[in-house]
């Protein structure tokens, strides 16, 4: 075969060397390895993806989870939105209309000069007023109550059926001075037994007894089964030293309130701060009838007979409190210097030595 047809053949089956690199194996671990490299990229980027969808899905399932339980936790009674201690359906029909007011409608100020302006505008702000008044008061709400009750006075200082219920109110909250003005100039038709009572009772703690003496019977004249200004009279009478009314009092209050157990006992430790040892033994001796689970009634008792000279009845009134009490309190009341003479009994010493016993 010439030279010439073998070259021929050669290049028929030659192959281009830039080809055949291409598919040498150095060649194709690159290729490979870069591939491998972007597959882990894509991996890399669609977790990151997928881990933000989670984080957003988690947070919008919190908040509507949350929103769910704040509207689950809403008071489903209506309130007002310009009062929010007055219920729109705890008020009459006919007073609804304060509620389409904001709050400083009432206010009893103004810009004028001269005589504060008395027509339909400034009536209204009073009825506000006593409305919102009313309201408070009936919910325990005294400090706003008096507060609004001052502005239908400031708005119309002549308006009736006010100062008894602000008087009242200043009362309650122990403000005895102001509660004296205004209830001193209140009008007869509004001085029923208790707001006497209430004003009797502000003049004996502002120390006005002449006055609180006066108020006290005016209210037991008007009713007579009426226990409280009794209440009121004994402490006005014990105040000024006077014995006889004060137990007279006393005696007539329990009359009307035999349960009191409180008054009773303040009673008794009154009487014998008086030494009418007797009259207290009487009292207490009724009372422990009644009320068998009180230990501090029982060693009074006990106090009481020693000093009456009844040492078997002072006995069994102090073994009675002390199985009603625990030892250390017992022991304190046996201590007292009234039992002096009980010491030596055998009685008394098998009761100190069961309270000073510890327990198993």
């Amino acid at each position: 075969m010439d030279s010439g047809k073998r070259q021929h053949l050669q290049d028929i089956y030659a192959t281009d060397q830039a080809a055949k690199d291409d598919f040498t194996p150095q060649v194709s671990a690159e290729v490979l390895e870069e591939r491998k490299r972007d597959i882990r990229r894509h991996q890399f980027a669609s977790f990151v993806l997928g881990m933000l969808v989670l984080v957003l899905s988690l947070s919008l399932v919190v908040v509507v989870v949350r929103e769910y339980i704040e509207i689950q936790s809403v008071d489903p009674t209506p309130t007002t939105l310009t009062q929010a201690y007055v219920p729109r359906y705890s008020l009459a029909s006919e007073s609804q209309w304060v509620l389409d007011f904001s709050s400083n409608y009432g206010n009893p100020e103004w810009n004028g000069t001269g005589a504060r302006p008395f027509n339909s505008e400034w009536v209204r702000k009073a009825a506000f007023n006593l409305i919102l008044a009313e309201q408070a008061a009936s919910i325990g709400e005294d400090k706003v109550a008096a507060e609004h009750y001052e502005n239908a006075l400031e708005i119309l200082p002549d308006v009736n059926g006010v100062r008894v219920p602000l008087g009242v109110l200043y009362f309650k909250m122990k403000e005895f001075d102001k509660a004296l003005v205004l209830l001193e100039d209140a009008p007869e038709s509004d001085l029923t037994p208790d707001v006497l009572n209430n004003l009797g009772a502000a003049c004996l703690n502002a120390e006005a007894y002449d006055r609180a003496e006066s108020y006290l019977k005016q209210a037991i004249e008007m009713k007579v089964a009426y226990a409280e200004p009794q209440k009121n009279l004994a402490l006005l009478y014990k105040e000024q030293d006077r014995s006889d009314e004060a137990v007279a009092a006393y005696e007539t209050y329990i009359d009307l309130r035999p349960m009191d157990i409180d008054t009773q006992h303040s009673f008794a430790l009154y009487l014998t701060k008086l030494g009418r040892w007797e009259q207290a033994a009487d009292l207490l001796e009724g009372l422990v009838l009644k009320i068998t689970d009180v230990p501090v009634l029982y060693f009074l008792l006990a106090q009481v007979e020693m000093h009456n000279n009844r040492p078997e009845k002072a006995m069994a009134a102090l073994q009675r409190g002390v199985q009603l009490t625990d030892p250390s309190s017992a022991l304190a009341y046996m201590d007292s210097n009234e039992f002096e003479q009980l010491r030596a009994s055998d009685e008394f010493q098998t009761m100190i030595r069961s309270l000073e016993q510890p327990k198993q």
